[in-house]
Order: structure tokens, then sequence, then C-alpha cells
């Protein structure tokens, strides 16, 4: 008999649905949190665009409000507040990888400590297309970080041979791109995805934004579980993974917390 896929996708605020689900129940996390990078700043990209039309359309710095913290103090009790559910909820032998910022990633180093778990090494995001420095004063924001730490006796999917700590692709272009600010690339997402989780893994993303990782959780025959809290997105979500269609073999639950 054929296994069943199971996405789950959840409308909420991860910070009040994450402890509602089980703990140690999930094999791999791969998230992209906000990362405090807004700071009311809005760059207009449309006067970048005339200047190089190669360069593929990318929106402002603006992410929106889910982005925007007082101060340090209150995006790192923010960061601290989903990581310690996270890590409650991943099993001891799970994986984590998440996106964040260099001026910050230190501190996300030290909470995977704090909560029993070992980081691992910060793998390079480096996009073949950044987007050009608009004030022309340094370099290109070409690369992202990311945080990989695990617990003991954790999956890595050896026979796919040595890997670097370096991805490089192009950020997300032509038809994958759907309008979100911070869209990953799905070949970003697999390359993490295939190393770190066998088929009918649990995969949870509580950032599931534009819902790259659920898509490539289905593509590989992973279960996940995505929450996110802008109607918006959801709709994205929803069309963008054929929302409760006959697809065979993929069950969907849809819950608004």
């Amino acid at each position: 008999m054929k296994k069943m896929v199971k996405l789950t996708l959840i409308k909420g605020d991860c910070i009040k649905v994450l402890p509602k689900i089980p703990s140690k129940s999930v094999d791999l996390i791969i998230t992209d949190p906000p990362q405090n990078l807004s700071h009311d700043r809005k760059i207009d990209r449309s006067k970048i665009e005339k200047r190089s039309l190669k360069r593929p359309s990318i929106l402002n710095y603006d992410f929106g409000e889910w982005d925007k913290f007082k101060n340090d103090e209150e995006f790192l009790r923010f960061t601290w507040a989903w990581v310690k559910e996270c890590f409650r909820i991943l099993k001891p032998n799970g994986s984590f990888y998440c996106f964040f910022p260099r001026q910050y990633i230190s501190f996300l180093d030290l909470m995977v400590r704090e909560l029993g778990f070992k980081p691992r090494s910060v793998i390079v995001w480096h996009k073949l297309n950044p987007c050009p420095q608009i004030f022309k004063v340094g370099y290109m924001e070409a690369c992202e970080l990311i945080l990989y730490a695990t617990g003991k006796g954790h999956f890595y999917n050896y026979k796919l041979g040595q890997a670097h700590n370096f991805i490089e692709t192009p950020i997300c272009q032509g038809k994958e791109r759907v309008g979100h600010p911070n869209q990953k690339p799905e070949k970003v997402i697999e390359f993490l995805m295939v190393r770190s989780s066998r088929e009918g893994d649990l995969v949870l993303d509580p950032f599931l934004g534009s819902g790259t990782t659920m898509k490539v959780a289905r593509d590989l025959k992973r279960n996940c579980i995505g929450i996110e809290k802008d109607e918006r997105w959801i709709k994205v979500i929803k069309k963008r993974l054929n929302w409760g269609s006959s697809l065979g073999g993929v069950e969907f639950e849809y819950i608004e917390s």
C-alpha cells in the first residue's frame, strides 16, 4: 500500500501554536524566521532595475510588520521564545537549519547550546545574482548564513558524498517567484532536506512564508507541518501546493489556530 504524505498547514502565530505540538515529535526543522532587518527602511527597487536591466525584480527591504522590533533585546527575546519551543518539539536525534543574520548568529548558537543541542556548522548560501549595492559604499549582500545544529545520533545522508558548507544558486526568479520579499529557492531547501531527512520523516517550518519548505517536503515525500499567520501567504501556499486536490499520496490538513 502506498504511503501517504501528510501536509499540515496551520494559520496562526507560531509563538502560540508551537506549545500545542507534542514534544520530541519532529525529525527536522528548516526555517527562515524574522531577522530584524527592516528598520523602517524602504528602498525603491524600480530605480535599481533601470540601472541594471539584467537583474531580477526584487522587493524592498521593508519585509513587513512581522520583521520589525523595537530593539535588539526585543528581537532576541522573541527568538528565544520560538527557538526553545522548536527544540522541545525536535527529536533528540533531530536536525535544525535556520537562516539567520550574521550580527545575531552567535546568539542563536548560544541558545542552541543552552537547549542541549550541538551547533555543527554555519552554511553559506551564495546568491549568484544579488541585488546591486544601491548606495555604492560597500559590497553587495550576496550571502546568507544558515546555522546547522543536531542532537546525538542524528541522520546525515553520507551516501550523497561530501558536501561543502556552501550553496550556490540564483535567487528565486521566473515562475518560481511568488512575490514574497524573502522567498528562498527550492534548490537551497532541497539541498538541506535530502541530507538531513528520509522519506516519511516529519519536517517543521514555524515561519512557512511562501510555502517553499512544504512544497519541497511534498516533492521529496516528507511529511510537513507549516505555520504561517499572514492570510496573504496562506492563499499563496494553497495555490502553490494545489491545496486539497486529489494528487494521490498526499493528505491535506488545514487548521486555523
